[in-house]
């Protein structure tokens, strides 16, 4: 008897109304029609609903589903809705089910040709189509589906490639399509449908996959065809859904033994496809891939329940697919071709359109031919940079002339730097800062930054420094001008901004005033900017790009490489300037909100900031106040006022005071600011209300600027630092570099450039030809005036009383005499001088920085003939090893600022100075041995330094050295039983073992912050002493049992055991353990996204408008997630050469 197929149609519809018309009368239209037709909403919002009730035949139900619920779920609704046939599996007849997605069309005869396949092998339960492009008959999509054997979803179709019959004999292959699926009703019943876990994304790999181990074939009808759309992108149909699904597939079909070691497997293979997608720059995608391992492996209660449901159907062993499933060859052989195919149509787009020159075409008119060849097009792209950079030097030697060859500068908030590396990264890295007596916090960033400079300067950390503030006038005009070609295609532009940007005033304060960290952060400044111009795709081009052809950064075309170099030029401007760290992370994090998903790579631009950041946060906290302190010396200032500060200047100044002021004078500071920053706010203006194709990033320099301009006005009124008794502010100089950092960018997005090539130049005419002279001139004045400004008040020779060798935190900068110029006061004037790398006399020095690590205390005399005294380690204070956070320990209050007590070690330091100073006749070297002082030295000024040196001659246990280039030294002689002085200079020392009768028994060699050392064996109760504060962090062990701390007043103290044996010291930080592995990751995976590939051909999108890249899963599929394998978007615009296959080792 003649075999009946019964066949119900399942329609599924999510937001498809532009599909369904098409797709249901392709369904009318079949030449031998379904038995019955069901249709199922998963909550469409566009009409798909209506379109469904109005088209199916008369009858048809419609099913309503949730809006999350995947092609699955809804297929299993219907289902449950449709009555098995009555005649179902008696008398030769079967019930059957075909599936369509709101997307598939199938041809007239496609239904025909899969029932004649099922009739002719009665064994085939489930039966596939061929796919093709829903706008292109001869796009193949895909023949019938494979999987590699780590459970990947393969298509096996090249890109493009066309539909030459060339599958037209496959028969048997793994899985196929759930679109124009077909399927045995009893089948269906007997597999449980679609796995309820799987969510759209491999699910009908899985079905097809429980199909054939449950003794059944699985066929793909090439003469059924089916035109199928592949570029609709669904949320759970992401490459983080293809690999979860990936995942979750081998996990559900291997053995039992195996499950723990392949869920390992993928979760580690998920991390290397992470370090692959940093390589590709694509951390998106690599993020994705490892997120899906972990979802996919992390399910184990789903995974049980879908095994079991597997193992009730399986008839067949698991090694039955094996013929079926693609081998490792192949899929790299495939691979190759797919990833060759995009680079050689890259190659053949054409030259890259940022390298290519003009040919210069005769026209016949002489005239215009000789003026062609005039044009500032002809001369080499970098000639402007040049012309800046040496005007800019010229300045700064003339300016900074005597600063060249100095082995060291202080002056200002200026110090000498370590000697050497190692000592600069000891000092960043630390979780215990050395300065007083010692508290925990971790050291400054710019610590960090200090250190990159001596990598700079081959070790020598000083030399650095010297040639970063002489040069900082030419670097900061280069860096501006590298930034300036993301900007405008104008060659004149460019040089503008360099040259005015050089010359800025803000930049002039802070070297003038010796603040370092306000000055890189100046220089650096336009790199960040450049870089998140770039990371957006919002960078120009040199001309137009070839159509089709993507290169990352420009054209709308994002970039993670930018936006991870950005993101560490970023950390070091942080560090260098905090108030820049805050304005970065407010800037940034609305720009993501904003932005959507250009804006993406500048995630990345975060991270490294607030990695480097979060140790010196945690150690801050719960007063995080001085986070936010200028690195250096605390400096007060008087900020500008608002207006000022977007004219560009950072310190007030009088803008009515004049060379000769009186009644009717010209007020020449008002006339000097407009003259230098009233330019850059008219052009930015202007580019602010032209309509232009960046109307939208001009506006975000304007709301990135008001910001700035903000945080400038405020942040000088949080106290941060105390100098003497004065509350220092956060100095605006940064604020104001990023306030004129944003105008001029504005300005330079917002105009017209150069023209396009090809583009017919304007006419010109003579009076156009003088408004641009005259607008050139008017540019070219304010950065002029402004170095000319800088220069002329400078003294040729300043005193040597200037110079500031050991300018102790806390303590007056000592500055050149004013020169009477009668020109404005801008804040300009430098005072910096050179000074010796060693601020201290080498005596003390070497003490200082030997086993013993003795203390020097230094006094300096006051104008006022007052004295103030500091503590120093090692070889002298250094800028590395000064901490904001000790600067505002003292603080005190949230709305009006306070100064605190004094601690313990504080008072003891002033009674001990006081001792001195005072000439009582007391002795104090008891408490100076307590504070771990060796020596003091007195910084002589004239005749109240002489009168308080022979005061201090008189001072019981203190021996006169002499005098040295720093100061009068004095030796801190030891005590012995009898009262007398001894020679046991060395029982002055950091760490000490002190017997039960408070003497020194011995001391225990020592460095920065730990110590290591034998002890020998002496009486019961005495105890280790560290002059150090005390804290829960110390840790101390002998012979590798832990000591106990114990009560020592101020000082960290242990008690030590009567046996000798080996000690050990050191101070571990309460966050150190996890923050400092956290740390190094994001850092080195951000240096490693920001390394740039090697040069490759452009490359070009596929012709699809997502990119459509067959053959690579997980790469964007469509909502429905049935294999068509798109790339919703290859970030940097390249194809993704790591193409997430567990073949490629990544498992």
């Amino acid at each position: 008897m003649q075999e009946y197929l019964r066949v119900t149609a399942v329609v599924v519809a999510h937001n498809g109304a532009g599909y369904l018309p098409a797709t249901l009368e392709a369904l009318a239209r079949q030449t031998r029609a379904a038995d019955a037709c069901v249709g199922v909403d998963t909550g469409s919002t566009d009409g798909s609903a209506s379109v469904l009730q109005l088209r199916l035949p008369a009858g048809s139900p419609v099913i309503g589903a949730p809006a999350r619920a995947g092609f699955g779920a809804a297929v299993r609704t219907a289902v449950a809705r449709i009555p098995p046939y009555a005649g179902s599996g008696e008398g030769g007849c079967h019930d059957w089910l075909w599936l369509l997605h709101d997307d598939s069309a199938p041809e007239p005869g496609a239904l025909a040709e899969l029932l004649l396949a099922v009739e002719r092998a009665p064994s085939v339960t489930v039966a596939g189509a061929k796919q093709v492009a829903w706008d292109d008959r001869r796009a193949l999509v895909d023949v019938g589906l494979s999987i590699s054997r780590w459970a990947e979803r393969l298509t096996l179709i090249d890109v493009d490639e066309h539909d030459q019959g060339q599958y037209d004999a496959r028969s048997d292959v793994f899985a196929v399509n759930s679109a124009g699926m077909l399927i045995r009703r009893d089948v269906w019943d007997a597999l449980g449908g679609f796995d309820p876990a799987l969510h759209g994304v491999g699910d009908d790999v899985d079905l097809c996959w429980r199909n054939r181990l449950a003794g059944h074939r699985v066929v793909v009808v090439p003469t059924a065809v089916l035109r199928h759309a592949r570029s609709r992108p669904h949320p759970v149909s992401t490459p983080h859904g293809a690999r979860a699904a990936e995942v979750y597939l081998r996990l559900k079909h291997a053995a039992a033994p195996m499950v723990p070691v392949l869920a390992v497997g993928a979760v580690l293979g998920g991390l290397v496809r992470l370090l692959l997608g940093l390589l590709a720059k694509d951390p998106a995608h690599g993020a994705g891939q490892l997120l899906g391992s972990v979802a996919g492996a992390c399910r184990p209660l789903h995974l049980r329940r879908s095994r079991r449901s597997a193992a009730r159907s399986r008839r067949r062993p698991r090694s039955i697919v094996r013929p079926l499933v693609t081998s490792r060859r192949e899929v790299w052989s495939h691979r190759r071709s797919v990833i060759d195919a995009f680079t050689s149509r890259g190659a053949s787009a054409g030259p890259d359109p940022l390298q290519r020159t003009e040919e210069y075409v005769p026209s016949g008119d002489g005239n215009d031919d000789f003026a062609a060849l005039t044009t500032p097009a002809r001369l080499w792209v970098g000639a402007g940079a040049v012309l800046a950079v040496g005007v800019l030097l010229a300045a700064a030697l003339l300016g900074l002339h005597r600063l060249v060859g100095a082995p060291a500068l202080a002056g200002g908030a200026l110090l000498p730097v370590a000697a050497t590396p190692g000592a600069v990264w000891a000092g960043a890295t630390t979780w215990w800062t050395g300065l007083g007596a010692g508290f925990a916090a971790h050291g400054s960033p710019f610590a960090y930054v200090l250190w990159l400079l001596s990598l700079l300067g081959l070790g020598s950390t000083n030399t650095a420094v010297v040639v970063a503030v002489v040069c900082a006038l030419p670097l900061a005009g280069l860096a501006a001008w590298l930034a300036a070609g993301a900007l405008t295609r104008s060659r004149a532009l460019r040089l503008w901004a360099a040259v005015f940007w050089g010359a800025a005033p803000a930049l002039q304060v802070a070297l003038g005033q010796g603040r370092l960290g306000a000055l890189l952060a100046h220089v650096l400044l336009p790199l960040v900017l450049l870089g998140v111009v770039r990371a957006v795709g919002g960078a120009v081009t040199a001309g137009a790009l070839p159509d089709g052809v993507v290169k990352p950064g420009l054209g709308g075309t994002r970039s993670w490489t930018a936006g991870a170099a950005a993101g560490l030029v970023l950390a070091v401007v942080a560090a260098s300037a905090p108030s820049l760290g805050a304005f970065a992370l407010v800037g940034l994090v609305i720009a993501l909100i904003v932005g959507g998903k250009r804006a993406r790579p500048l995630w990345w631009t975060l991270l490294p900031g607030v990695a480097l950041y979060l140790p010196y946060l945690l150690s801050a906290l719960p007063d995080a106040r001085g986070v936010l302190g200028d690195p250096g010396v605390p400096l007060a200032a008087d900020p500008a006022a608002p207006w000022q500060q977007l004219l560009g200047f950072p310190v007030r100044f009088d803008p009515m005071l004049g060379p000769a002021a009186g009644a009717g004078s010209v007020p020449f500071p008002l006339v000097a600011a407009l003259v230098i920053g009233g330019p850059v706010i008219t052009l930015a203006t202007v580019a602010l209300f032209r309509r232009s194709g960046r109307g939208t990033l001009v506006r975000g320099f304007w709301l990135l600027a008001i910001l700035a301009l903000t945080l400038g006005a405020l942040t000088p009124r949080f106290p941060v630092a105390v100098d003497g008794t004065a509350l220092v502010g956060v100095f605006p100089g940064p604020l104001v570099s990023a306030v004129t950092l944003c105008l001029l960018a504005a300005a330079l997005a917002g105009l017209p450039g150069r023209r396009d090539p090809g583009v017919p130049a304007a006419p010109s005419g003579a009076g156009r030809r003088v408004l641009r002279v005259a607008a050139g001139l008017t540019l070219a004045v304010g950065p002029l005036l402004s170095l000319g400004l800088w220069l002329v008040p400078m003294p040729a020779d300043p005193p040597a009383a200037a110079s500031a060798p050991d300018v102790i935190p806390g303590s007056p900068a000592e500055e050149p005499p004013a020169v009477d110029t009668g020109l404005p006061d801008f804040g300009t004037a430098v005072r910096l001088d050179p000074a010796p790398e060693r601020p201290l006399p080498a005596t003390a020095a070497d003490r200082g920085t030997g086993p013993d690590r003795t203390r020097t205390l230094v006094i300096t005399v006051e104008d006022d003939d007052g004295v103030r005294a500091a503590l120093a380690r090692g070889a002298g204070t250094t800028l590395d090893a000064l901490n904001p956070l000790h600067a505002a320990r003292t603080l005190q209050g949230t709305g009006e600022v306070t100064l605190g007590e004094e601690d313990e070690a504080a008072r003891l330091l002033r009674t001990s100075v006081a001792v001195i100073v005072g000439a009582t006749g007391a002795d104090p070297r008891a408490d100076l041995r307590d504070l771990g002082v060796g020596f003091v030295v007195l910084r002589q000024s004239a005749a109240a330094g002489d009168f308080l040196s022979g005061r201090i001659d008189s001072v019981p246990g203190l021996t006169a050295v002499g005098d040295t280039e720093t100061g009068r030294l004095w030796r801190v002689a030891p005590t012995t039983p009898g009262g007398g002085t001894g020679d046991g200079a060395d029982l002055t020392a950091r760490v000490r073992v002190v017997d039960p009768e408070g003497r020194t028994e011995a001391t225990v060699p020592s460095s920065e912050v730990d110590a290591a050392g034998a002890v020998p064996a002496g009486a019961e109760g005495r105890r280790l002493v560290l002059a150090e504060a005390a804290d829960p962090g110390w840790r101390a062990s002998l012979d590798g049992r832990r000591l106990d701390s114990v009560s020592g007043g101020w000082q960290q103290a242990f008690a030590l055991p009567a046996a000798g044996g080996t000690l050990e010291i050191s101070y571990v930080g309460v966050h150190q353990r996890w923050v400092e592995p956290v740390q190094a990751v994001v850092l080195g995976l951000t240096l490693l996204l920001a390394l740039p590939l090697p040069s490759r051909p452009a490359v070009v999108r596929p012709k699809n408008r997502h990119g459509a890249v067959p053959g690579l899963p997980g790469d964007g599929l469509p909502w429905n997630g049935r294999g068509d394998g798109q790339v919703d978007d290859a970030p940097d615009g390249v194809a993704r050469p790591q193409p997430a296959a567990s073949g490629s080792g990544a498992r």
